[in-house]
């Protein structure tokens, strides 16, 4: 009886270390993408109160998209005062998410609703609309194609013409899929991508969807005062090469430039 105890202990710990082989292995996952620090270059006031869904930089204004139910809205902003130019609240059933620009109209997700605005981007007055399936997370185009997260893993490539899915690119770090796909700014050839609930950003080969590398941002919501959450709004100033990064919540945006990557364990 002794000697059969001892085989199925044998046995079960046979089954058993596979499971903690795994999960050390998670646990020592490394990024295959090099890890990029950022140096604070200049900092703009920022409504605390917004919760941040989209973002983006035209013409010498900052454009935010803001959620919650009840509070969303989209916003024109001028950058050095943080004076509200013009703002364009929703129905109180939606809750606002992703903003994007093409051909002089903005694009605004909504989060459950299927539903995307389109505005003029001088007046943000509202000029029609679309529905699609699914959530809209975060929103940005290449100049040709609409991009958008959910959530998940994927991103979906839309006609901006008419709302409909050209095609899905699925986003990893060497072969780990990137889960929590969230606000997206298109920038010099790549999609930079706010990860939830991560201090980081990635930048996604819009091609082949591999991570060519991560911004670490965590040095700056600490600056962003008491009520800042997690980081969550990107924008490319194109003309004149300067990179923006806001939250929700955040009592100020930052304009950041990028430091020479390094290697760091992730915790994705």
């Amino acid at each position: 009886m002794h000697k059969y105890h001892i085989i199925i202990g044998l046995v079960a710990l046979a089954l058993i270390l596979p499971i903690f082989a795994a999960k050390s292995h998670a646990r020592n996952f490394r990024h295959k993408a090099p890890i990029i620090n950022c140096k604070i270059l200049n900092s703009f006031p920022h409504d605390e109160s917004a919760y941040t869904q989209g973002f983006l930089y035209h013409d010498n204004f900052f454009y935010e998209s803001t959620g919650k139910h009840g509070h969303s809205s989209i916003r024109k902003i001028e950058p050095e005062s943080g004076k509200l130019c013009t703002e364009y609240k929703i129905d109180q059933n939606l809750f606002g998410e992703g903003l994007c620009l093409w051909n002089k109209k903005i694009f605004q997700l909504t989060w459950k609703s299927g539903k995307c605005f389109v505005y003029d981007s001088k007046s943000l007055a509202c000029t029609g609309s679309f529905k699609y399936n699914g959530q809209g997370w975060g929103l940005t185009s290449d100049g040709q194609f609409l991009i958008q997260s959910n959530g998940s893993d994927s991103l979906t490539f839309r006609d901006p013409h008419d709302f409909k899915k050209i095609n899905t690119l699925k986003i990893t770090d060497g072969d780990t899929k990137i889960f929590r796909l969230n606000e997206l700014e298109y920038a010099d050839g790549v999609i930079l991508c706010n990860v939830w609930y991560k201090d980081k950003i990635g930048a996604i080969d819009p091609v082949s969807g591999k991570i060519k590398f991560w911004l670490d941002i965590s040095n700056l919501r600490p600056l962003a005062g008491k009520k800042a959450e997690v980081a969550n709004g990107i924008a490319w100033d194109n003309k004149n090469k300067r990179l923006f990064v806001t939250g929700k919540f955040w009592n100020k945006i930052f304009e950041i430039k990028l430091h020479q990557p390094k290697q760091i364990t992730s915790d994705l």
